[in-house]
């Protein structure tokens, strides 16, 4: 038979394709007759990179394959092979054909591939964060629909920035002896960065246009006065904005609010000196009735009667309808004080209130209740997992939940609360898992810790405290996780031996004024396998001051004993600490009487503490009482001393944290003739550098000094002298802008006030020393918490015989190390 040739030519840019191939004998190729073939044979030309198979499989004309000829499968073959984006040229030639079987030849022009790609026309830091965003990879084919994919890309990167008219141009350019390889060069004109001018409401009645505005942040509208930040259209921020808005209405009582229509579009705006153009967004708002609570109604309920479970809801008759108050108050709220709160935390795991919400009249509700109590859930198993570090019998102990027990939502909170109060976990990823047995009325529980942050750290600081004080150097290294046990044990060591929740410190300090201080400290939580906590500490201070012939010694010593309360509450705790001091003061120059004294105290301490994390709380109050007693005995100093302090912390909004605190302080004599400065009370400055005024109690306060001499104390005689009595207060303000494993930082600003006073004469608690400003803490595992602060001094301090007094309209820097909760 005569050898055909017969060619069906596609080419890029076609918009049909030639359905009929064409014998070269015949010049009419309509006259063909449609009949069935099987293809025996399908080769593949130009194809460099590209599989032979893939292009013969992608086209479907497949060896043994049946095809109709003349017909529409060839060209339908040459369409999938042109959506591929792989080839710009692609022709199909029959190369025979019988009566009955058929050949191919699919002959392609391979897409360029991407050498490298370039972004021009924008800055630096963009083209870098672009390229962390861009999916193009070098090798690959430069297809449409990467160059559509890429631009997208970069058209939604601006536009999350407040970027309109984004406009951006593809080419390609070929490279010096790079052969089949492009370089893919986006032209990127970023468009006008441009601000909201203006919020327009419609269709609000019972709110102000000022109102609504305020509630739909983060989305906010510029003016002449707002000078910090631009004021531009982001899509999730206006997603963010109208879901606040919207719960704004519903906690009012509007539950069929609805925005019917939005639109934001550019126009021009009068400006100070010239038109601006900006964006006006537009959102047409249908209020609906303000809904009222009429009626409620409870059924199946038991455990608690009808009043008990609607005074937990919150809400009585004629109250406007609140649907976030209804939801939190019906499932969980912050208090624990919720309708599902209450059955939970006495067994009730399985139980149900299932509410039913029927419309009357035009604005009023009537909310029935169905309650499915169902019995009482007994913890089954209670597994922990992720504790790496810490020995299991720490963590067990620790535990509200014990198999055996009634289930209780509420020990599950206490118990997490109470894993986060030891520092060995992170807190963010305390999870517990609860696994039900509805059949047997069982519940599993398993609590997902995380102790890959180090317990241990290491603090050095450094400073300058002034010409009293000079140069101070720190250093103390903290254990937080010791195990005494494990440091007797072969391969205990690695490299510190950890695991059994004791404490251990050891630190070290020196000024340039000659103050050097040595101390020592280990405290055991858990003392044989009780929850009592036994501690020792034991320190040294040395203190020669500069130019002055004076030589202050103390050794002092203490042994402690805690214990937790189950009344009038299980947040109450009990410690009692036995003290040892040796003062030696020597030198004809001393602020002291010279010689030895000796001093035995008894401390009993009594505290409330719900905080919800030792080192940064974000709620939870904490309350301190403490009575210490240094009883008369012959060649013994004495006195006895009260102190309370009280504290408070409280989330506000996003994440905002308003702490406030109170201090007071007295001490007094059991005998006037044995009456001296040591211990009384001095103002100023941080822990850091007052550790060198060991023979005073000393209160930190930002914005002062905490040098003996520019210490906020009383004088008498031209004298600086110790205060009998303290009041000391602080506001707080902080948000934790960086929160993860490895640093934490928590700016905040602060306003604080104390003062010390002689005796009970001159004691008036708002006569006080005042400062405002602000502060940075920084949490690393290495070094703990560092807190820096830069206060601002209303008030001035005397310091007597000097012309060094405290001035006030001045600013204080001070560096603290450790927790200042």
């Amino acid at each position: 038979m005569k050898r055909l040739f017969i060619a069906t030519l596609i080419t890029l840019g076609c918009t049909s394709f030639l359905t009929q191939a064409q014998d070269v004998e015949i010049t009419d190729p309509t006259s063909l007759t449609p009949a069935e073939y099987t293809i025996t044979k399908v080769e593949v030309q130009g194809n460099e990179r590209t599989r032979g198979q893939f292009i013969i499989n992608a086209s479907s004309l497949t060896e043994g394959s049946t095809i109709v000829y003349p017909g529409d499968q060839i060209s339908r073959a040459v369409e999938r092979l042109y959506n591929s984006g792989l080839f710009s040229d692609i022709k199909v030639y029959i190369t025979q054909r019988t009566g009955s079987e058929i050949q191919f030849l699919i002959e392609v022009t391979e897409q360029p591939r991407i050498l490298e790609y370039k972004l021009k026309g924008i800055k630096r830091s963009e083209r870098r964060d672009l390229r962390d965003l861009l999916v193009i990879t070098p090798g690959s084919v430069i297809t449409d629909a990467t160059k559509g994919q890429a631009i997208n890309t970069i058209k939604r990167f601006y536009r999350e920035k407040g970027f309109w008219f984004t406009e951006v141009e593809v080419s390609t350019e070929e490279v010096e002896d790079v052969e089949d390889r492009l370089r893919l060069i986006f032209d990127i004109d970023a468009g006008e960065r441009l601000e909201i001018k203006d919020i327009e409401f419609k269709g609000n009645e019972s709110f102000s246009d000022r109102k609504l505005r305020k509630n739909l942040k983060p989305v906010k509208e510029d003016a002449w006065w707002k000078i910090f930040g631009k004021k531009v259209y982001k899509e999730d921020e206006y997603e963010e904005g109208t879901q606040s808005l919207l719960d704004f209405y519903r906690k009012n009582g509007y539950a069929d609010v609805r925005i019917v229509k939005d639109s934001i579009y550019t126009k021009e705006f009068n400006g100070l000196f010239k038109d601006k153009e900006g964006l006006k967004l537009v959102l047409n708002i249908e209020e609906g009735p303000q809904y009222k609570v009429r009626n409620i109604t409870w059924e199946g309920n038991t455990v608690y009667n009808d009043e008990q479970l609607t005074a937990s809801l919150g809400f009585e008759k004629g109250d406007i309808f609140n649907e976030q108050k209804f939801e939190q108050n019906t499932s969980i709220n912050k208090d624990n004080s919720d309708i599902m709160s209450l059955y939970q935390n006495i067994g009730y795991l399985f139980f149900q209130a299932v509410p039913t919400i029927e419309k009357v009249a035009d604005d009023s509700l009537d909310i029935h209740f169905d309650i499915y109590e169902d019995e009482i859930a007994t913890i089954q198993q209670v597994n922990f997992v992720g504790n790496t570090r810490t020995h299991d019998d720490v963590v067990r102990r620790t535990l509200r939940t014990t198999p055996g027990n009634t289930y209780s939502r509420d020990a599950i909170i206490r118990s997490v609360r109470e894993l986060s109060q030891l520092g060995f976990f992170d807190p963010q990823n305390i999870e517990p898992d609860l696994v039900p047995d509805q059949q047997n009325k069982t519940v599993d529980i398993t609590y997902r810790l995380d102790d890959t942050q180090s317990t241990s750290n290491f603090e050095f600081s450094g400073g300058y405290g002034g010409t009293s004080i000079g140069v101070i150097l720190s250093a103390r290294v903290n254990f937080n996780n010791f195990s005494l046990k494990r440091a007797f044990e072969k391969g205990g060591w690695t490299p510190i031996p950890t695991g059994d929740g004791q404490k251990l410190s050891l630190g070290v300090q020196v000024t340039g004024t000659g103050y050097q201080s040595y101390s020592f400290g280990f405290q055991e939580p858990w003392f044989r396998g009780k929850p009592t906590s036994v501690g020792f500490n034991v320190s040294y201070n040395l203190l020669n001051y500069r130019g002055v012939n004076e030589r202050n010694e103390l050794f002092s010593s203490s042994v402690s004993m805690g214990k937790y309360l189950k009344w009038p509450d299980d947040f109450f705790s009990t410690q009692t600490v036995v003290g040892y001091q040796l003062y030696n003061v020597s030198g004809t120059e001393a602020y002291f009487a010279e010689g030895s004294s000796n001093l035995l105290s008894i401390k009993q301490v009594l505290e409330r503490n719900s905080l919800d994390n030792p080192m940064l709380p974000n709620s939870g109050s904490k309350f301190t009482l403490s009575f210490e007693a240094a009883p008369p005995m012959p060649s013994f100093s004495e006195f006895y001393k009260i102190r309370t302090e009280y504290q408070n912390h409280t989330p506000l909004v996003d994440k905002l944290v308003l702490t406030s605190q109170v201090q007071y302080g007295y001490i007094g004599y059991f005998t006037k003739n044995k009456r001296t400065d040591l211990n009384k009370f001095l103002l100023g400055g941080t822990q850091l550098q007052q550790r060198q005024s060991f023979l005073y109690d000393n209160i930190d306060l930002r914005g002062y000094p905490g040098s003996t001499i520019q210490s906020i104390a009383p004088i008498v005689d031209g004298e600086k002298v110790g205060g009998t009595m303290f009041s000391k207060y602080s506001l707080e303000l902080r948000y934790p802008a960086v929160s993860n494993e490895q640093v934490q930082i928590i700016p905040y600003t602060f306003a604080d006030a104390g003062n010390s006073y002689l005796d009970f004469n001159t004691f008036d608690p708002f006569k006080v020393k005042r400062s405002v400003g602000f502060g940075l803490r920084l949490y690393l595992p290495v070094l703990g918490l560092v807190d820096l602060s830069y206060g601002y001094r209303l008030d001035g301090v005397d310091v007597p015989n000097t012309n060094n007094d405290v001035m006030p309209g001045n600013w204080e820097f001070l560096f603290n190390i450790g927790s200042p909760f």
